[in-house]
């Protein structure tokens, strides 16, 4: 899914490049694996990316990893996509659960028989 620039803050190109290739050396920050080169589990070319990962504010209040404008060091990290992609699983599934009920109701609806699986 391409992302919605929109979301970003306008200097993003410039703090993901400094969290990728500064801070993490091209390296992905969980796994080690590096950018550009064969992953060491999948093989395939390793492309590093920024993770927001949602860690709680300094007066505690909580953080939000779809929040795109928290560009906090601390909540930042450089993550192959096999690491970045395991830490949005739990977005990935609820998603896809949302999309099979969704299109499930849209089924029903196309046959007529919402009014039924409502219990109306």
């Amino acid at each position: 899914m391409p992302m919605d620039r929109s979301r970003y803050p306008a200097d993003w190109e410039q703090i993901s490049q400094r969290i990728r290739f500064e801070r993490a050396g091209g390296k992905c920050e969980q796994c080690g694996a590096v950018n550009n080169q064969p992953h060491p589990l999948t093989g395939n070319k390793v492309v590093l990316t920024v993770h927001h990962i949602g860690v709680a504010h300094a007066d505690g209040s909580p953080g939000s990893p779809h929040d795109k404008m928290d560009v906090r060091e601390e909540n930042l990290i450089a993550l192959c996509q096999r690491c970045h992609f395991i830490a949005d699983l739990p977005i990935h599934m609820a998603n896809a659960k949302a999309t099979r009920l969704r299109k499930k109701l849209e089924a029903k609806a196309a046959v007529g028989q919402l009014g039924l699986f409502d219990g109306q």
